[in-house]
């Protein structure tokens, strides 16, 4: 909540024209219904808006993002146009394989075709919306490859700040405050969603059809638990409004599912309450240590790999330490968070390691052979994904476990972004984003939920449209 009063603070997303409960005095009609405005929803929406269609976009929260505005922002997409002058070659058969190699090959080799050939041109549209990206390319924590673009502004403010203006300049119409939570069919096909305001229930119907992109389920506990009952009690990144709603409504009607138990978690705070500190987002920059000094895992594991390490720990939890360097390189928030969370206790910064070993109380020499090995080791990187030593004072560090942050599992969908029910298409039924599965497999890799939302995204809007 800190984090979204931050975005809220520092970069005013334009003001769009809602509807409130008492303009619901009838039923509406459409050509889609997108149901979420997150990041994958804003993409369809306004896609299908600018090929011509009237479009109702349904959101629960007063505002717009969802989990794409707290995200890292980081979008993964093979651009030869950035990756070239860095040294960086690249290309959609080696995206294709990083995805499908490293979700254990369990996804949908289709779905993954899709996207990493469809990235580039979503990447060019978001471009054209106003979306500025700096001309680093990197690789993040659990990426695998310097292919991850950083937006100019933090996190994911830049897509929804862009996509959010383009829906006022198209006049979609935006219902805020309004819960989807069934969905309607009439002879097999879906024709709209029942909404509620909190006052009142009222239909929507749509003539082409309705867009899920409603997000996971990551921050309900209890669904979690159903499908991993080890993490039901971990924290996590993800926004409040990630119930898991749509994909219930989906499975009400029938909607066939996948890979629901595969749950990604990431390192933050141990107290759900606490400053979320980011100093592993760049790969090249930091080091995890356990409660005894030790580096106990390469930090360019797989993601699942990490989570598994970090989850085996004693104290089910490590540090992560950076080096004053790094942090510079980081964006405003993190480095603002990272102020903070060290002048209330939740981070650490120190003018020395043997400082920060006394302030972590791990043995000073056992951390300082750790942070020299790791340093030694860079001699043997790749020149593409170099990482730098951690040398430069005043030292930084944050006790960190594992969150929850991104459910893998969802609706099934083929390469159109239709929903499946006993593997055929439903008429009427879409959905992008991470209310889907069947893209990423066992593990997701750094960069490409955004490229995944903001890709099948438009699909989704096109599908809709040409069915």
């Amino acid at each position: 909540m800190l984090r979204r009063k931050i975005l809220q603070t520092l970069f005013t997303l334009p003001a769009l024209q809602t509807l409130s409960a008492q303009e619901f005095s009838r039923k509406y009609d459409c050509d889609v219904i997108v149901v979420g405005g997150g990041g994958a929803g804003l993409a369809a929406a306004v896609r299908a808006s600018e090929l011509g269609a009237k479009v109702i976009l349904v959101e629960k929260y007063p505002f717009l993002g969802g989990n794409t505005l707290i995200s890292g922002g980081f979008l993964g997409v093979v651009d030869p146009k950035r990756q070239e002058p860095l040294g960086i070659d690249d290309c959609a058969d080696r995206h294709f394989k990083d995805i499908w190699e490293n979700g254990d090959k369990l996804a949908n080799p289709g779905l993954i075709k899709k996207l990493v050939h469809e990235a580039p041109m979503m990447l060019a549209w978001l471009e054209e919306k106003g979306v500025k990206f700096q001309d680093e390319v990197i690789e993040i924590y659990g990426s695998h490859f310097p292919r991850c673009h950083k937006p100019i502004y933090p996190n994911g403010t830049a897509y929804v700040r862009a996509l959010t203006s383009s829906l006022m300049a198209l006049k979609t119409e935006v219902l805020t405050n309004t819960s989807a939570f069934k969905l309607i069919q009439e002879k097999e096909r879906v024709v709209g969603v029942r909404v509620c305001t909190g006052i009142k229930e009222f239909l929507i119907r749509a003539s082409k059809g309705v867009i899920l992109t409603s997000g996971g389920f990551g921050a309900n506990p209890n669904l979690v638990a159903k499908y991993d009952a080890r993490l039901g009690r971990l924290p996590t990144n993800c926004s409040s409004g990630s119930k898991g709603e749509m994909l219930l409504a989906a499975q009400a009607i029938g909607i066939d599912c996948v890979d629901l138990n595969e749950i990604q978690c990431l390192p933050g705070p141990l107290d759900k309450n606490t400053l979320r500190v980011r100093f592993h987002n760049d790969i090249r920059r930091f080091i995890f240590v356990n409660q005894q000094g030790q580096r106990f895992v390469d930090e360019r594991a797989r993601r699942d790999v990490l989570k598994e390490k970090i989850l085996s720990q004693a104290s089910q939890s490590c540090f992560c330490i950076i080096d004053n360097e790094a942090l510079k390189t980081y964006d405003l928030l993190v480095r603002r968070d990272a102020v903070r969370a060290a002048e209330s206790g939740a981070a650490f910064k120190a003018e020395s390691l043997e400082e920060l070993a006394t302030l972590l109380s791990v043995p000073s020499e056992v951390l300082k052979h750790s942070i020299k090995e790791r340093n030694d080791s860079i001699r043997f990187d790749e020149p593409h994904s170099r990482r730098f030593p951690i040398v430069q004072p005043p030292f930084w560090a944050a006790h960190v476990g594992m969150r929850i942050h991104y459910t893998m599992g969802g609706v099934k969908i083929n390469d159109l972004a239709n929903c499946l029910k006993k593997g055929e298409p439903v008429k009427g039924l879409y959905a992008a984003g991470e209310v889907t599965g069947g893209i990423h497999g066992r593990n997701r890799i750094g960069g490409n939920g955004l490229t995944d939302a903001f890709t099948f995204g438009l699909i989704a809007a096109e599908s809709v449209l040409s069915s």
